[in-house]
Order: structure tokens, then C-alpha cells, then sequence
């Protein structure tokens, strides 16, 4: 069994270890976690992303010919930010919840995953097919170097099951949004504002970018049953140099999020379309749409793969109902998960974890740990059957 009292201190000791992104980034958090696995007698890898950034890599030997079950944990946090009333790096314990950044977004996920590990070090007999624990790092950043340095070098298997134990309210997240990140430049004309006439606003041009944006992407037909409706959000927006100043450019940062049918290389097709729109009202200004970070098109695991129904009996074992899926949790949510499955092809890549992503990213973020002990006990017996 995995041992939770292991877990519950495995997620305060990563929670005390700064590993924003960006940031101070992931180093010490990597070491902690290699010098953990090697405590356990296992061999461990670490893989350069890039400068010392590194992916670690342990592996428990099974037996038999099953598919490997490889558990991508990523070692990043997002920025502490503003307006915390507990510690952002105590890992303190209030009414049975962890706290601090990082709890559920994923640092309770890497120490469940490291439960597990550790537990299968201890008992006689292994799985049938190897369980590979990985480290990732840059999961919170536009390109998810960690995973996509997993990919360049061939480190995954067509059979492998590839499981994420990101926040998901203790859901089965078998599907993801496509989601592109855009900045969009305007040029416009530099006037003083007295003559207004005599130049071209881009706020004004770029306020109605996004607000015909807006409109378009909330009317369009789609709608998946598990992951709704498309959504866009303009996130950052940029102009200006005095109050008194016509602002000569804009610059703002869009986050357009996509499900089935649609192609996420049409996204940058259908924000072009309606910006070269807007531009035909002010003559003379101009615009580009620029990509950031990798492209990340909708996922969907394979009910029939083993990583999905292999939890969703694990799940009926040890809770005694069947393992819920979809609602609001996490399904805009890109993960290194799904990441793999955009750049593999591979239907056998999943998300299943403790905390929920309505606290992840936020001020005061926790994980209960009743949710580190389902997850744990499922995961055992995931293990046990696999």
C-alpha cells in the first residue's frame, strides 16, 4: 500500500521548495525528487532540457508482458503572486488541506506518484509492465519543454500508458480543449490628441479586434459533449505612451481555446480573418498575429485503452461507485499528458489526480488530503490489477 502519512509529508517538503515558473524554476525541486528515488534504492536518469533544467526518470522493473504505466509529474509552479493569507511555501496543514503553491497544481500529484513508486520498490513481486516515474519540468510554460524533450528523443513506446496526476477534482479527465496562445501587434499613427483626426488609435483598433473576436468565438456552432464550447480570452492588452498622446501601437496577448471539429491550425486563420476585418475601417493601420508557444490540439483517450479502464476499475474497487468523468474540472486545462498525446498520436494518455483547478493558480491554493488518500488507494490498486 502506499503509505499516506509518506505522501502528506512528501507534499509540504516539495511545497518549501521555490520552483516557480517563471522564476527560480525547477532545479531544486529536481534534486529533492532525484536524491528522494535514489533513497530508494532505484537508478535514476535526468535528461538536459535545457540549461540546468534537467527531466528525472526512475524506473520499477515489472514482470510480464504489460504495457509500461508512465506517470508524467511535473515539478513547476506557476508565480506566488498576490493576496495569500498563509504561507505560499509552508506546506501547512489547516482542516485536513494542504496548503501553499504548488499543493494541487501538482506537487500532491508528485508525491502520490513517488508513494506509488515506493511502494512497488517494497513489495516482492512488480506489475505486469514497468512503472517509469518522470519529472518534468516547464509544464506551466507556453511550450512544455519537459514533454516535448520527451518526445524529441523517442522515450515513449506505442503501448505506453501515460497517466497525469494533475488536479482533476478526482475525476477522469479523458479529454482536453485545443488551446493556442497568439500575440496580436496594431500599428497605428502617433497624433497629439488635441488633433486626433490626424492619426489612427490602435486601442481602438485592438478593442475592436478583441470584441469581434469575442463574438465570433461565442457564436460558433461546435460543442463537445465532455469539454462545451470554444472560449477566448484576450489576457494581456497594451498601448499607449501619454494620456494625451494618440497610442501609435497595441499589443495584446489572446488565449483561444477550441474543441472537435475545429483544427487548431485554423485558429490563427480565423483571428487574421476578423483582424484584416477590423483594419479595413482604419485605413492605414496595420497588424500581425504571431504564435506563442507550441500548439496544442484537442486530445481524447480511448475508452478502451488500458490506462482508462484500468482506473475506472480501480476506481469501482476501492470507492464502490463508478468513477466519475467531464463536469467542470480541468478539462481546459492543458497537461504534459496531453501534450504527449498532441505530439504522439497516442489515445492512451490520460488525467487523474488529486485538488481541484478551481483553486489551482490561486492565492491560498490547497489540496485536501482526503483527495491524496483516494488517489493513492486507486492508484495502488491500479498497480495490483494492472
Amino acid at each position: 500500500m502506499i503509505d499516506l502519512k509518506q505522501v502528506i509529508q512528501d507534499t509540504q517538503d516539495l511545497i518549501r521548495i521555490d520552483s516557480q515558473n517563471p522564476g527560480i524554476q525547477e532545479a531544486a525541486c529536481g534534486e529533492w525528487v532525484g536524491n528522494r528515488l535514489s533513497d530508494m534504492g532505484l537508478a535514476v536518469t535526468s535528461e538536459v532540457v535545457e540549461g540546468n533544467r534537467r527531466n528525472y526518470i526512475a524506473s520499477v522493473p515489472g514482470e510480464g508482458d504489460g504495457p509500461r504505466l508512465v506517470l508524467l509529474a511535473h515539478i513547476d509552479t506557476v508565480p506566488i503572486g498576490g493576496g495569500w493569507t498563509v504561507d505560499p511555501l509552508g506546506g501547512e496543514i489547516i482542516n485536513d488541506r494542504i496548503y501553499g503553491r504548488g499543493a494541487c497544481d501538482m506537487k500532491g500529484g508528485v508525491a502520490v506518484s513517488l508513494g506509488l513508486v515506493e511502494a512497488l520498490t517494497k513489495q516482492k513481486r512488480g506489475m505486469r509492465g514497468d512503472l517509469v516515474f518522470v519529472a518534468t519540468v516547464d509544464e506551466e510554460a507556453p511550450d512544455m519543454a519537459g514533454a516535448q524533450a520527451l518526445v524529441k528523443i523517442g522515450f515513449f513506446r506505442a503501448d505506453d500508458q501515460v497517466l497525469a496526476l494533475e488536479p482533476s477534482g478526482t475525476r477522469l479527465r479523458i479529454a482536453q480543449m485545443g488551446l493556442r496562445w497568439l500575440q496580436v501587434n496594431v500599428t497605428g499613427r502617433m497624433a497629439h490628441a488635441g488633433r486626433a483626426h490626424l492619426g489612427i488609435d490602435s486601442a481602438h483598433v485592438m478593442s475592436r479586434i478583441v470584441d469581434r473576436l469575442k463574438s465570433h468565438v461565442s457564436s460558433l456552432p461546435h460543442e463537445d459533449e465532455i469539454l462545451g464550447k470554444a472560449r477566448f480570452t484576450c489576457g494581456t492588452f497594451n498601448s499607449g505612451v501619454a494620456t494625451n498622446v494618440v497610442p501609435p501601437s497595441a499589443t495584446a496577448s489572446f488565449d483561444v481555446r477550441i474543441v472537435p471539429p475545429m483544427k487548431i491550425e485554423d485558429v490563427i486563420p480565423m483571428v487574421s480573418g476578423i483582424a484584416q476585418e477590423v483594419i479595413g475601417d482604419f485605413p492605414g493601420a496595420e497588424f500581425s498575429v504571431n504564435p506563442l508557444g507550441a500548439p496544442r490540439p484537442p486530445v481524447r483517450a480511448d475508452d478502451a485503452s488500458p490506462i482508462v479502464s484500468g482506473l475506472r476499475a480501480a476506481y469501482l474497487k476501492e470507492v464502490g461507485s463508478a468513477l466519475p468523468q467531464g463536469g467542470a474540472d480541468g478539462h481546459e486545462a492543458y497537461t504534459d499528458s496531453s501534450m504527449v498525446a498532441a505530439l504522439t498520436g497516442s489515445k492512451s494518455c490520460t488525467v487523474f489526480g488529486p485538488g481541484s483547478t478551481d483553486v489551482a493558480h490561486t492565492a491560498d491554493e490547497f489540496v485536501p488530503i482526503a483527495d491524496l488518500d483516494l488517489v493513492s488507494r486507486v492508484m495502488w490498486r491500479l498497480s495490483q490489477d494492472w
